[in-house]
């Protein structure tokens, strides 16, 4: 593995990267793959920018408020975090302070309208989702900008890389790999994670990773009749 002035040999690489961050070092390093993964690589595509805003809060949002909620029709606004309902970090310092510590999220941001402006949308659209932020004074704020997402077209599963690669010793994660489990981002990336690790772990006779997932398709026939027996009981 090469970088820069630098030169490093190892037994296995794991690419764990965002799709344009793996179509580039794919491109400029010819001999990874072969001709039709490389291809399935360069047909990677990035999401367009998203908006991640969290904020600090110097009261609570309402008791019944959800630990979680999607949104639809408030402008970009996608959905509404209440971290200190499940994070530790947000719990401990709502704890101590009496605050409350909230998260928006806004995804496929167009262009032509600046960050500043956005955001500020997204604390307006957030007044109207839980009207009693109105009150709140924002303690602090943390704005992250990302444009690292994967965007997959209608159909393109089977084209996506997944986690071995025609290279031994060389295997990729990240969420834009395909894994042939149900997961989607976040979890893809650390479910492929494990499955690149799995894999190079079996390649040297070691045990690896346990990994469970939800049933891909329902119970058979004989569970069925089994259960509607066990309910008229």
């Amino acid at each position: 593995m090469a970088t820069g002035d630098t030169e490093e040999r190892s037994d296995a690489v794991v690419l764990a990267l965002d799709p344009g961050a793996l179509r580039a070092v794919v491109a400029g390093s010819c001999g990874l793959g072969d001709e039709s993964w490389r291809a399935r690589v360069a047909r990677l595509r990035t999401a367009p920018p998203f908006l991640v805003s969290r904020l600090w809060l110097d009261r609570p949002v309402r008791g019944d408020r959800p630990g979680f909620l999607g949104t639809s029709g408030y402008g970009p606004l996608d959905n509404v975090s209440v971290l200190n309902r499940w994070e530790g970090e947000a719990a401990r310092w709502a704890a101590r302070t009496g605050g409350s510590v909230l998260e928006l999220h806004a995804y496929a941001l167009s262009g032509g309208v600046g960050r500043e402006t956005r955001q500020k949308e997204l604390l307006a659209e957030l007044h109207r989702v839980y009207p009693e932020t109105r009150r709140a004074r924002v303690v602090d704020a943390r704005h992250e900008w990302r444009a690292d997402c994967p965007l997959f077209p209608v159909g393109g599963y089977g084209d996506r890389p997944a986690v071995t690669t025609p290279t031994p010793g060389l295997v990729v994660a990240g969420d834009a790999v395909r894994t042939g489990l149900p997961v989607a981002l976040m979890e893809r990336a650390a479910t492929s994670g494990f499955l690149a690790a799995n894999a190079l772990l079996g390649s040297w006779g070691l045990r690896g990773h346990p990994l469970w997932t939800v049933p891909e398709e329902g119970r058979g026939a004989l569970l069925r009749w089994a259960a509607r027996a066990a309910h008229d009981v």
